[in-house]
């Protein structure tokens, strides 16, 4: 079932075109890994998928209905979107912050409910942040706001995640835990969009691969077809190399 479709999407900052004509459908159950150098519009794509961006051509539907028909409230029950910054502009505990992703499912006058507040507390523990439930967010690491950031997004059990860079700041394990819990994600059905900055997270949790050239060009599909080390290269503008090791492959940059 095809969940987001993208239409000859041209997508501008000022004057510089950071995608232009992008065509692709991301369907249930697919992984799909962002890939592309500081400022290629990667985040700016990912604002646009979730409404909040105006492409300069182009057009984008959810469930096949154009994204701009779409009510923001009905939007929010399709897609979460996890944002690349964690902003705190107001005390807020992380069961607080967390509940947030429940709010697309309540009424106006509406509470969270016994199974809000217990969905939002295994989100938490899946991320190794039980116990953290009246922390102030203020107070936690970057790492650990950003534990909490994708937490919500979980919470908020949309069939579509738009995940900017939710590895970032994270040590070794939580990485691994993280992309443990993206994994079962996909496995039960949902799809998911995730920004990153190391093609080695692909070969671990996605199907499909987006290369955004920063200068208009893109290249995008199955992971396999679209990520090698002469296409990582030009992405980056350094040479990379594949290394295979117990059976698994990785990219690492020539020395």
């Amino acid at each position: 079932m095809s969940l987001l479709s993208v239409h000859n999407l041209t997508l501008q900052q000022g004057d510089r075109v950071l995608v232009q004509d992008l065509n692709l459908t991301i369907t249930q159950g697919e992984a799909w890994i962002v890939l592309g150098e500081n400022g290629c519009g990667k985040s700016t794509l990912l604002s646009a998928w979730a409404g909040w961006f105006k492409p300069q051509h182009g057009h984008i539907e959810l469930n096949g209905v154009p994204l701009s028909n779409v009510l923001p409230a009905q939007r929010a029950k399709v897609l979460a979107w996890q944002t690349q910054h964690d902003e705190c502009p107001f005390p807020l505990s992380v069961l607080e912050k967390t509940l947030t992703g429940r709010h697309p499912h309540l009424g106006r006058w509406q509470w969270e409910s016994a199974a809000d507040l217990a969905l939002a507390r295994e989100q938490l523990a899946r991320l190794d942040l039980q116990g953290f439930d009246q922390r102030d967010l203020a107070s936690l690491s970057g790492g650990e706001r950003r534990r909490v950031s994708l937490a919500t997004a979980l919470t908020q059990q949309a069939p579509l995640m738009l995940l900017d860079e939710p590895l970032s700041q994270l040590d070794l394990r939580h990485q691994q835990q993280a992309l443990q819990v993206l994994r079962t994600e996909r496995a039960a059905g949902r799809s998911i969009v995730m920004v990153s900055h190391d093609p080695n997270h692909a070969a671990q949790c996605a199907t499909h691969a987006l290369l955004l050239f920063g200068d208009g060009k893109w290249s995008a599909g199955v992971l396999a077809e679209v990520l090698n080390s002469e296409s990582l290269s030009r992405l980056y503008h350094y040479p990379v190399s594949l290394v295979r090791q117990n059976g698994k492959s990785w990219f690492v940059p020539q020395q």
